[in-house]
């Protein structure tokens, strides 16, 4: 009760929420446009909450014996009950804050919100259950894959309300993870990947070994592809690295 509060009273909060559900449903509606969906195989519909009743609901999906007994319109709402099941871990660590001084557009997070929100909304359409799990040197949220219709404004909520900070500690986020994954399924991983850990890779091909298929989306800001700067230049961390003190040329080169 206390989340839903706090999610109605913060502006700032709607206002990302809106803005990505209108992004989401543009983008993947556009891709959808004019191509066939094919019903979804070996899925069944089954009975998931209700909610009360709105002018707009459908009147065959109200339960007349609930309303008999509270005097109180309830709507039926179904979930797809389903084989695949999606987790999408999106990085939120200090560094997926990062814009570059002269940008005009998102800064990294806010297009890995972007994209984690068309993603979900997606895969929902298609009657597929997704969750998502945030994470720094730590889970800092886990949503578990529902494919329930109401489950896409709690994953809005998810991205809303994240602000990136701390440090990336990937692998022991993945060791964490092991346990809450399914056994099959897909695990889409958002991140700048700027860590100096060099098993993560070692990590998520034992997640393939495991059944899951990996998809990773490497969110970098273009200062960081191409280092724009000259002479000597102090690099401040977005995390918890100490300053460094290079001339880019000497990487470019």
């Amino acid at each position: 009760m206390s989340d839903k509060k706090t999610f109605d009273s913060d502006p700032e909060v709607l206002s990302r929420i809106d803005a990505l559900n209108i992004s989401a449903t543009k983008l993947v509606d556009g891709l959808l446009s004019g191509h066939h969906r094919s019903r979804h195989k070996g899925s069944s519909v089954e009975f998931a909450e209700y909610k009360d009743y709105t002018p707009g609901d459908e009147i065959k999906h109200i339960d007349w014996k609930v309303a008999g007994k509270t005097d109180k319109y309830h709507v039926k709402q179904f979930e797809q009950s389903t084989n695949l099941k999606a987790t999408i871990l999106l990085d939120a660590s200090g560094s997926m804050g990062y814009k570059s001084p002269n940008s005009i557009g998102m800064n990294k997070i806010d297009y890995a919100r972007t994209l984690v929100a068309a993603l979900s909304y997606l895969f929902l359409k298609q009657y597929d259950a997704v969750g998502l799990s945030l994470f720094n040197e730590n889970i800092l949220n886990h949503i578990p894959p529902r494919s329930k219709p109401a489950h896409f404004q709690h994953i809005l909520h998810g991205l809303a309300t994240l602000e990136p900070t701390g440090v990336t500690r990937l692998e022991g986020v993945i060791e964490s993870l092991v346990e809450r994954l399914p056994g099959r399924g897909i695990l889409i991983l958002v991140s700048d990947f700027l860590t100096r850990e060099t098993g993560v890779e070692k990590k998520l091909k034992l997640l393939v070994s495991r059944g899951l298929e990996v998809i990773l989306f490497h969110i970098l800001d273009p200062d960081e592809v191409s280092l724009p700067f000259d002479g000597d230049i102090v690099f401040e961390s977005l995390e918890d690295d100490l300053p460094i003190s290079l001339d880019p040329l000497d990487i470019r080169g």
